[in-house]
């Protein structure tokens, strides 16, 4: 049953967030200490700067060790790495304030509680998606009732003046931040005048296909099986496959696994161009990535744990600004289209990228990333999930545990799902949008179509390659039902599997009760990254992960696999010839690079 969520009111209120007197300790049982952080000032980090530098310590221990001798600055190792970052910047302010004869201790700003500021970022995406005019009265008193909620006692809590109010408002872009219009309250008229809003923007600064992007978010729940639920089906799922030997454990069934990753799809008009998907998730660093960062891994990874992984102002302004200065590298402007959530906001001091966005309520009608390319997307990730399935419960896995995927595992699948989105299908969504004035022209070389000339004289519907890759997950299904690890009468229909009730909704349903316990929650999780390089707490990811084989092991596994293949009179036979054939190599190369050299006198004992 899916729980409705709705803000508490009047003495509900009252009774769920009057917190006791005096300030938090540990001694209350489920209750966190809240400490009231400062900001260091200019001394204080010149001092953990040159102890640094003179230990020649780590980062961590650097942290640790100044963590107990300044409990209130909460120092950890990504504060120290920033201060490195901008050590030139703290090394001139403090010459300058030394030379001027002010005094060295002044901060750098005022105190703060992150813990409320957060609950508040929670609090106001919640009330920007529900509609809610906020007013600065309305966020003082929202601050205060979290700051009550976490226990911070009334003399000790912020004067909220109006310099605080600008601060907060600039830092979370309210003046940018409008609600998210939804699709089909649009009529013709005014679609057609959008249309026409965005092809004359184009024509009056000449942009060419090349240089003309769409970036949209959705969600993908990147576990979900394609079952749907019974008594009945279960049952079903429990009584299967005898011939599979006893369990070990009580067969409970397949779970309906709704963990929830964000992916931010960009691309140009001509097709010609597909930035790397932006992904985000709940964990910084999840079990599966083994203590290593998105970015060690290959992909464009940032985590929002407070807010089921959705995308925020932060994030996305990271993500655009780095982008910009890559554009401006290649010495290129661009124009980026995009819809109004409230979390595009969009930073000052963009150089090489114009960025429009398009009126409330009409992107289902003209944004091209709606018009199919993130449904086909989604049908070649849910083709490939299924498929692994298949896969699996040939191997002998039991028809509830086929589904499990851990969340790298589902990152480079949607990886290769996302490569599967071709010239044409992209060309396709741009040009039923119909934001692109007909004289558009194109300075990139004119991308291959996808499709074969000789399809183009068949039944239309046929070429569509949305359609194409919709009827890809119904031979993927087809295929599950036939192993019998799926029933017929329990397979999920297409427009549920690739669009599943709650997979890109946003943060818009969660009481107060709920946003502090999501702020708590990301607190305990940073602390458990480290603690133990992970901070993952999410069932689908639990259980224990298998070593990964050898590099002898795979060298070993290549050759029968090239046995095989040599006997097939089949183009793509020689294709995975080839690919294995350089794949052996660089495995033994790379061997051959991690080999130490050795000297005689290593063998011999003094």
């Amino acid at each position: 049953m899916t729980k409705c969520l709705r803000p508490l009111t009047g003495s509900e209120f009252e009774k769920s967030v009057k917190p006791p007197k005096g300030k938090a300790t540990s001694g209350q049982q489920g209750t966190p200490v809240f400490t009231k952080k400062e900001n260091a000032t200019l001394a204080q980090r010149i001092e953990i700067l040159d102890w640094h530098h003179k230990t020649g310590k780590n980062q961590s221990a650097t942290a640790r060790h100044f963590a107990s001798i300044y409990p209130n600055l909460q120092i950890k190792q990504p504060l120290v790495s920033a201060w490195l970052k901008e050590e030139a910047k703290w090394r001139a302010l403090w010459e300058e304030t030394s030379q001027g004869g002010q005094p060295a201790v002044k901060r750098v700003r005022q105190t703060e509680y992150p813990e409320v500021d957060e609950m508040m970022y929670l609090w106001v995406s919640k009330a920007m998606g529900d509609g809610i005019l906020i007013t600065g009265e309305v966020l003082r008193q929202k601050w205060r009732a979290f700051a009550d909620l976490v226990g911070i006692p009334e003399e000790d809590q912020l004067k909220l003046s109006n310099g605080w109010l600008e601060s907060f408002k600039r830092r979370n872009g309210l003046k940018e931040w409008k609600r998210h219009g939804e699709a089909g309250s649009a009529d013709k008229v005014t679609v057609e005048r959008e249309r026409r809003r965005i092809q004359e923007l184009i024509k009056t600064y000449g942009y060419k296909l090349r240089d003309i992007f769409n970036m949209d978010e959705t969600g993908l729940f990147y576990g979900y099986a394609p079952i749907i639920y019974s008594l009945t089906s279960i049952l079903i799922l429990c009584r299967l496959a005898p011939d599979r030997g006893l369990s070990d454990r009580q067969q409970s069934g397949v779970k309906g696994i709704k963990t929830r990753l964000t992916y931010a799809f960009t691309c140009n008009a001509d097709g010609s161009e597909k930035l790397p998907p932006f992904i985000i998730g709940k964990a910084a660093r999840p079990r599966p990535f083994q203590k290593k960062t998105g970015e060690q891994l290959g992909f464009y990874y940032r985590n929002n744990a407070k807010a089921s992984g959705w995308m925020t102002t932060q994030l996305y302004q990271e993500w655009i600004q780095r982008w910009d200065r890559e554009l401006q590298e290649q010495n290129r402007k661009i124009l980026l289209l995009q819809d109004n959530f409230s979390g595009h906001v969009v930073p000052q001091g963009l150089q090489n990228i114009r960025v429009e966005n398009f009126e409330p309520n009409l992107t289902a009608h003209v944004q091209p990333n709606d018009q199919g390319i993130i449904r086909c997307f989604k049908a070649h990730y849910r083709t490939q999930f299924i498929q692994r399935a298949v896969g699996r419960y040939d191997e002998g896995i039991t028809p509830s545990e086929i589904y499990q995927i851990n969340q790298l595992q589902a990152m480079r699948m949607a990886d290769a799902a996302w490569r599967d989105v071709d010239t044409t299908t992209i060309r396709n969504c741009w040009k039923k949008a119909g934001i692109l004035p007909d004289t558009t022209s194109s300075s990139s070389p004119a991308a291959q179509p996808s499709i074969p000339i000789s399809a183009l004289l068949s039944n239309p519907t046929e070429t569509d390659p949305v359609c194409q890759a919709e009827k890809e997950v119904e031979t993927a299904l087809e295929e599950l039902v036939a192993t019998g690890a799926l029933q017929r009468v329990n397979r999920m229909d297409i427009e549920s599997l690739l669009n599943p009730a709650g997979e890109s909704l946003v943060l818009t349903e969660a009481s107060d009760q709920e946003i502090y316990q999501a702020v708590i929650d990301a607190a305990a999780a940073r602390e458990k990254l480290d603690l133990v390089g992970h901070d993952d707490g999410d069932e689908i990811d639990s259980t224990p992960l298998e070593p990964p084989p050898s590099r002898r092991d795979i060298v070993k596994a290549i050759s029968p696999i090239n046995r095989y293949v040599e006997d097939l009179n089949d183009p793509l036979a020689r294709k995975v010839e080839a690919l294995l054939g350089t794949f052996n190599r660089h495995l033994r190369l790379n061997e051959t690079k991690s080999l130490r050299t050795t000297l005689m006198t290593d063998y011999f004992t003094y």
